[in-house]
């Protein structure tokens, strides 16, 4: 019959080992990697051994949130930095999939996304990952980029004073941003003046 049962090391903080029986139990309070534990089973006639490995990993995260979690952007213009919140244990990397549209990125550490759009990107869902050692939990983003509104709208010149029967030259204004998709005027022009919605 085994008299004694020891352990070496020691097992970590929350286990120990019963010396009467070799029982191991407990509940561990901190987190410790992968390791190598010689157990001693002892009598008057000597001991013997055995190893275990153990390893003990963090609660998994949970209730990952962002607030919100659809974003609506614009091309060129730096986005709200968003954060998430987190349960369970802590976070020890942030990822996202797939890859963020060009000019957006996510901190490996804090999860926070930012950044300044720099083409457009249709409406798509992205998955967040949270994740720590004992495993990831995840959350579903929605982000669309839009293009960059006009603005900076000029006509040279600025204002027309015409003379009924004669002709006005073609005036056509310049603009800044992405490329104008359809052109409005009001009120209606004048009788005899036209103008060209696609420019």
């Amino acid at each position: 019959d085994v008299v004694t049962w020891s352990i070496s090391p020691s097992l970590p903080t929350g286990l120990s080992i019963d010396a009467a029986t070799g029982t191991i139990s407990g509940t561990p309070t901190v987190i410790t990697p992968s390791g190598t534990y010689t157990i001693t089973a002892t009598n008057s006639g000597g001991s013997d051994s055995i190893t275990i490995t153990l390893e003990v990993n963090d609660v998994i995260p949970s209730e990952v949130e962002y607030d919100p979690s659809s974003f609506v952007e614009t091309k060129g213009s730096p986005m709200s930095a968003a954060s998430p919140t987190a349960e369970g244990g802590s976070v020890t990397s942030w990822e996202i999939h797939p890859t963020l549209p060009t000019g957006l990125s996510i901190d490996s550490v804090t999860g926070t996304i930012s950044g300044t759009p720099a083409g457009t990107s249709p409406i798509a869902s992205y998955t967040v990952y949270a994740n720590n050692t004992g495993g990831s939990a995840t959350a579903v983003l929605t982000i669309e980029i839009l293009e960059a509104p006009p603005s900076s709208i000029t006509y040279v010149p600025g204002s027309f004073t015409l003379t009924k029967g004669t002709p006005l030259g073609a005036v056509t204004p310049t603009a800044q941003g992405d490329p104008v998709d359809i052109w409005s005027i009001s009120p209606t022009l004048p009788f005899g003046l036209v103008f060209d919605t696609t420019n």
